[in-house]
Formats: C-alpha cells, sequence, structure tokens
C-alpha cells in the first residue's frame, strides 16, 4: 500500500473515531450550569446500556401532570455507587437533582437521587 494511501486511511479513521467519541457522551443538550431538583413517583426503570432512563409523574407549572425522564450513568457505573436494579421501582417516590434539558423538554441529566427513605445515591460520574 503506498504511504499517501496509509496516511489518507490512518486520517480519515482517526477522524471517525473522535466525531463518534463525543457524540456518544456529550451533555450538551443539557443546562449543566442550572440544575434543578424535581419529585415525583416512578412510572418505569430501563435499566440498560449504555444508559440507564428513570421516568417519573409531577406536577407541572400548570398544576398538570407531566411524566419526566431522567438519564443516569451506565449500569456498570450505577452499581458502583450501590444501585441495585431492585434499588428504584415503579410507585416509589423520587427526588432528582439534575441538569434539565436545554430545549425545555420534561427530561434532564440526573447528578444526584435522593430516595423515600432520605438516602442519596449519585448518578452522574462527573458530580
Amino acid at each position: 500500500m503506498p504511504r499517501q494511501l496509509f496516511m489518507i486511511l490512518v486520517a480519515t479513521l482517526l477522524s471517525l473515531a473522535a466525531a463518534h467519541a463525543p457524540a456518544h457522551h456529550s451533555v450538551a443538550m443539557y443546562d449543566n450550569d442550572h440544575l434543578i431538583e424535581l419529585t415525583g413517583t416512578v412510572t418505569r426503570v430501563e435499566w440498560t446500556s449504555p444508559h440507564v432512563f428513570v421516568y417519573f409523574t409531577t406536577a407541572g407549572e400548570d398544576g398538570a401532570t407531566v411524566e419526566w425522564s431522567v438519564e443516569l450513568d451506565p449500569p456498570v457505573l450505577l452499581r458502583r455507587y450501590g444501585w441495585r436494579e431492585s434499588t428504584v421501582e415503579a410507585g416509589d417516590t423520587i427526588k432528582f437533582t439534575g441538569a434539565p434539558a436545554l430545549s425545555g423538554a420534561p427530561t434532564m441529566r440526573g447528578a444526584i437521587a435522593e430516595l423515600a427513605d432520605g438516602t442519596e445515591l449519585r448518578v452522574w460520574s462527573r458530580v
């Protein structure tokens, strides 16, 4: 393989790898400078890779029920923080502190979860 073709191939592969990495791990869609706290009732938990999601309902500003989704770290990291698949289940009361979506959508990148018994658990490695 000519050296020039090899260099083009290497440059292409490196640029593809670099473009993929921040896209997966980006938190740019969230307002990381203004964390909020919300308390509600868990409706479901998706214990999946690459990220766990917790869905819960809470009262919106107008009093109507709103379902929020909270993105957490991957299961392997949550286990290191003390989480188990049974830690949070539908019907549980939970309080999340996290970064809301910049778009205004009812979703956030969770930072800390507080369970009904007062236990606080980390949900994001950057906290």
